[in-house]
């Protein structure tokens, strides 16, 4: 199961008050359903290739819709991405139940796209409960969010109009989500991409097992990819020690065989001694083991230190 599945799972297995359901209910329908017609007859068609998902709905639409539909499932062919695909099929007073229930304008010939009930630019604060309900319920229908184990952290929701983007954008925008629209393939996704951002959304739609699951994947991850940069920073380290270790060693092997050793001074000396038993350890080593023969120096002391016996090894090759 995708991610983006367990969260609409989650939030479909949630307890709501019965005003919330129905706003759950309507903004799924709005996004989701087709209205169909045969003869004079309007039918309503909802469907999903997920029968957890479908089963979900049927249990919230059954408190609302009083008459009976049908339901199927229609088998897919075989190069179809999915199998199956459920459907429920709403066939008497299709028309009233979407007039009533603000979905659709058969006068105008529209889907409405409002909030319905309340004028939420005015009292969005006082009806917030509802509002994240109704946008759980648009989520459902046309949303979906990446695995918090990818490294790519992308939510979006796809309309099939600009009007319906601008609108979800600007209630969006009341609770300082930042979502951006994009065109893609005739349809117009609204998407955010920061970690946080898709953390909070989860939280404003009430999916708070989803939230912890995505944020413990999330600090999982960056725990190991601090540790990965971390492993990747002492490799080149020790790669540079090994290095600049066994220049180190040439030099003071070069100025031994020239009989020049005295003209180093008494803590070089030390320091160059330490180097030929001690080719690969690091400068905060080799001060460790300098303040084991009471010399008191620091990482820039014994840098100063190898950069003089550089240079005289260097004179002494120049003649």
């Amino acid at each position: 199961m995708s991610f983006a599945l367990e969260v609409k799972n989650e939030i479909l297995s949630l307890n709501f008050s019965k005003k919330q359901m129905h706003m759950l209910l309507v903004g799924f329908l709005k996004f989701n359903g087709e209205i169909l017609y045969n003869n004079n007859e309007v039918l309503f068609q909802i469907s999903s290739s997920n029968n957890s998902l479908i089963r979900g709905i049927f249990k919230i639409l059954k408190n609302f819709y009083l008459d009976d539909f049908q339901t199927a499932v229609i088998e897919l062919p075989k190069n179809s991405s999915n199998k199956k695909l459920y459907r429920i099929l709403l066939t008497k007073n299709v028309k009233q139940f979407l007039t009533e229930n603000n979905i659709f304008d058969f006068n105008k010939n529209h889907k409405i796209i409002e909030i319905p009930y309340f004028n939420i630019f005015n009292t969005f604060e006082l009806h917030q409960d509802l509002i994240r309900a109704y946008i759980s319920g648009v989520f459902i229908a046309v949303g979906s969010v990446n695995s918090p184990d990818t490294s790519n952290y992308h939510l979006e929701l796809q309309f099939k109009t600009i009007d319906e983007a601008n609108y979800f954008t600007k209630i969006m925008s009341f609770y300082k989500f930042d979502f951006r629209i994009v065109s893609r393939r005739k349809n117009y996704v609204a998407y955010i991409k920061k970690s946080m951002l898709v953390s909070d959304f989860l939280k404003f739609i009430d999916a708070s097992e989803s939230v912890m699951n995505f944020e413990n994947s999330r600090i999982n991850r960056d725990l190991k990819n601090n540790l990965n940069r971390y492993m990747n920073i002492e490799l080149y380290n020790q790669k540079n020690s090994i290095i600049t270790g066994s220049r180190q060693i040439k030099e003071i092997t070069f100025i031994k065989e020239q009989g020049a050793f005295n003209l180093l001074s008494e803590k070089a000396r030390t320091l160059a001694d330490l180097r030929l038993e001690n080719p690969d350890v690091s400068f905060s080593e080799l001060v460790e083991l300098l303040e084991e023969r009471n010399i008191k120096i620091s990482k820039s002391g014994v840098s100063n230190l190898f950069k003089n016996i550089s240079k005289i090894s260097q004179q002494l090759k120049e003649g």
